[in-house]
């Protein structure tokens, strides 16, 4: 075999090789994998009688109370609306709807997903990961943002200058290298100060509990898991007590509960009541909604836990959720704008700014007293009052006058010692 023989070899060699896939490829299922399919789709699988579930970051929204605190901050998060700004020489703010990123933000991040839907997604990846990533899409003043699937991301610091390096896996198994710069990456709380820690998985054991609660009671009521009562027998013989249980185990699967149970050797049927154990079921569960909404830092009435909530205080409560639940995330999609899509020479000048009056507004009563009194202190004129209702503006709505006050623009009639003059 000549040398060329031997080249043309090793390159078809090399040809024959494939990049190793990032994840190793499932086997096929067999009949013993049944109980880690059952762990795979989060479903109970029954060990020695127990109930066991599957917490992670997809089968944790199967838990409502998970749900319901993931998308109260989601949701709330994706319908405010996020505005450009520019800020003016006497420290004014115009909003700067000639920047190119206004629209990004306000309308649209994409050909096919709005703003609205970025901020939504964005925000339940980071409270479910811990992270929410999108990939920043330049050219020349045109910006795009595409969302990455946080389980797709891998976060590690560079060596020589620690700044953290953004390792991201396609769907071909293709691994790219991205910078800061490249990446939106909205993090959650951080233990280690460049990726957020997944709540779910700092939060397990609650969610656990929740799930496993529910697994119960499902178990409960379904198939008479616990029995209406005993039936005691006079007989000790195996076949009469064979029948016996074939019998009631026939008229209790029918869900008949009139049917007529017959049987040979029965003496008397004594029902079971539900202990006080039983009865504390309800307030387990109460109280595992109580710490999921811990774990989310959201108020229980926005779980739709209203064993608290009255008229009064419901206003206190959406104000304390706008505060302490919402307010921090707003803050984290502020500054990562002002970081990745503004530049160093903008940022001075540029900056966005989250809308969140729309979770503050009071009844229309109330409304008409606040603005009454912020135009006659003059900190709002008519027609700013007028555009925060929808509604258009009016000649000389710009003025800022005190409406309980009169004042005359013609010259005052006066002596000339300064006293006023007889008509």
């Amino acid at each position: 075999m000549g040398i060329f023989d031997l080249f043309r070899r090793n390159r078809e060699a090399a040809d024959e090789v494939k990049a190793a896939p990032s994840r190793p490829a499932p086997s096929p299922l067999t009949s013993t994998d049944a109980a880690w399919l059952w762990q795979l789709i989060g479903a109970p699988a029954s060990d020695a009688g127990t109930l066991q579930v599957t917490v992670n970051e997809e089968t944790a929204m199967n838990c409502t109370a998970v749900r319901a605190a993931v998308q109260a901050i989601a949701e709330a998060v994706g319908q405010l609306p996020l505005v450009t700004y520019k800020r003016g020489e006497d420290g004014a703010k115009d909003r700067a709807t000639d920047h190119p990123i206004y629209s990004v933000l306000r309308n649209r991040v994409s050909e096919i997903h709005s703003a609205q839907w970025f901020k939504e997604q964005l925000t339940r990846d980071a409270l479910l990961y811990g992270n929410g990533y999108a990939l920043i899409n330049r050219s020349g003043d045109y910006v795009e943002l595409w969302r990455l699937s946080p389980a797709a991301v891998t976060v590690e610091l560079d060596q020589i200058t620690w700044a953290p390096v953004y390792k991201v896996r396609h769907g071909d198994n293709r691994e790219t290298i991205y910078q800061p710069s490249e990446i939106f990456h909205l993090m959650g709380p951080s233990l280690n100060g460049y990726s957020g820690a997944s709540p779910i998985q700092q939060g397990k054991g609650a969610i656990e509990l929740a799930m496993l609660l529910e697994e119960h009671g499902k178990a409960l009521f379904r198939n008479r898991a616990r029995p209406d009562g005993l039936f005691s027998l006079e007989t000790s013989n195996k076949e009469a007590t064979t029948a016996n249980r074939d019998g009631l185990k026939t008229a209790l699967a029918g869900r008949n509960n009139y049917s007529a149970l017959i049987g040979v050797g029965i003496a008397k049927y004594i029902p079971i009541s539900f202990t006080s154990v039983d009865s504390q079921f309800l307030e387990l569960r109460r109280f595992s909604v109580t710490e999921i909404a811990r774990l989310f830092r959201v108020p229980p009435h926005m779980l739709f836990d209203l064993e608290r909530g009255t008229w009064a205080n419901t206003s206190e409560m959406g104000a304390e959720f706008l505060t302490y639940s919402l307010r921090p995330w707003l803050a984290r999609w502020e500054n990562e704008v002002a970081m990745k899509l503004f530049s160093e020479a903008e940022r001075d000048t540029y900056f966005a700014e989250f809308l969140a009056d729309d979770l503050t507004r009071m009844d229309i009563a109330a409304r008409a007293d606040a603005y009454g009194k912020l135009i006659t202190a003059r900190v709002l004129n008519p027609n700013e009052a007028r555009a925060r209702e929808n509604l258009p503006p009016y000649a000389d709505g710009k003025a800022f006058v005190n409406p309980n006050t009169t004042s005359s623009t013609s010259p005052d009639n006066r002596n000339n010692d300064g006293l006023p003059g007889n008509a």
